[in-house]
């Protein structure tokens, strides 16, 4: 069989999604998939196959069985096509393979090594783990990353490897509708909100903390939604006034951000991390037309910098109380921050970035080989 790029038959090549990382509702990778999938939906680019794990948790054992058979999916599966996949380590033992077979690989970035140990500590344990980062990364044939910082780590990763230029463009991260259109929880109290993965990095404790010094405003509640490695420390500093209410799915979530009067963003100061970042919690804030305060870190700094909240210094938990109280005392500040989340807000929407992803994966497919085989 001749092998003959896919741009020639005037057919647009099969799309495969993949995500190895768990994809549990409310998580960023499900925020990430299930936006990516409206985007491709949008632009008319049907998926012919989602390859995914909404299982989580679990021991090392349980992981590493996880995503072998993950690997064993997406090995097993026709190669004939893009495939489109969120960056992971494990990443290493399927792309190199789908492009030897006449397929081609869109990588998609949404942190870097660090973000990648701080949220699963246990590749730390996988012998040759930082190889294989590196080997997922160059096995890329075009790749979109979510900012600046994340472009300059990934131009830096592959020049260190000795890897070819490929495309690499910053496509932003987006937002799903039900932020945008959610009307807002009703409670009798109004409330400050905290809503996400309860890790250490997410700087829980410095946010319990702040709540706890006496710059922190009186008469409004702090609300905090979500699960992870500290939950048990929120739900021990449950008061009148501070309530742990879970993970929530994000139709009903949308809610309780709609009605806040401020949200946060209390991520720690985590090396390069901090300069990668894109926490969706900023955005959906933004989506819903609610100021945000955020801890004062590289990539968070640049975010608020359009103008819809406030900075707290990240090695100070008073600051970040007393900005609180600035947003609820000072009803004009309120509303200039709003109004300035509102202005923004439309470029959040996932469509918006929909031709940058549909033109990325139509270039690709032109270098398809038609007729792909299976493994």
């Amino acid at each position: 069989m001749t092998d003959t790029p896919a741009a020639t038959t005037g057919a647009l090549a099969p799309v495969t999604m993949l995500w190895m990382e768990p994809t549990p509702v409310g998580s960023a990778a499900r925020t990430h998939m299930d936006g990516t999938r409206v985007r491709l939906d949008a632009a008319g680019i049907p998926v012919r196959r989602l390859i995914n794990s909404e299982q989580a948790g679990g021991g090392l054992v349980g992981k590493a069985s996880r995503l072998l058979r993950l690997v064993l999916r997406a090995r097993g599966a026709a190669h004939d096509g893009v495939l489109v996949t969120r960056w992971h380590p494990f990443l290493a033992f399927v792309a190199p393979a789908w492009r030897r077979r006449g397929g081609r690989v869109l990588l998609l970035v949404q942190g870097n090594d660090a973000s990648a140990y701080e949220t699963n500590p246990w590749l730390h344990r996988v012998p040759g783990i930082r190889a294989l980062m590196t080997k997922s990364l160059v096995a890329g044939d075009s790749v979109l990353v979510v900012n600046a910082g994340l472009e300059d780590w990934v131009r830096e990763e592959r020049a260190r490897a000795g890897a070819a230029d490929v495309p690499l463009e910053v496509m932003p991260s987006g937002v799903s509708d039900v932020f945008f259109d959610a009307a807002p929880v009703e409670r009798d109290r109004p409330y400050v909100l905290f809503f996400g993965g309860l890790a250490p990095w997410q700087g829980v404790d410095y946010m319990l903390e702040a709540q706890r010094t006496v710059a922190w405003p009186k008469d409004i509640d702090l609300l905090v939604i979500g699960d992870g490695a500290r939950a048990e420390a929120v739900e021990s500093a449950q008061s009148d006034t501070l309530h742990w209410l879970g993970a929530l799915p994000p139709a009903q979530l949308a809610g309780y951000v709609a009605g806040a009067v401020v949200t946060l963003c209390p991520k720690a100061n985590t090396g390069s991390m901090a300069k990668t970042t894109t926490p969706f919690k900023i955005l959906e804030s933004v989506a819903a037309g609610v100021p945000v305060v955020a801890t004062d870190i590289p990539a968070q700094a640049a975010m608020l910098q359009d103008g819809y909240g406030l900075l707290a210094d990240v090695d100070d938990p008073e600051d970040l109380a007393r900005e609180v109280a600035r947003v609820v005392a000072e009803p004009a500040l309120r509303e200039r921050l709003a109004a300035r989340a509102a202005d923004v807000s439309p470029r959040f929407r996932w469509t918006a970035a929909g031709p940058q992803l549909a033109a990325a994966v139509r270039a690709l497919s032109g270098q398809v080989r038609a007729g792909g085989r299976r493994r």
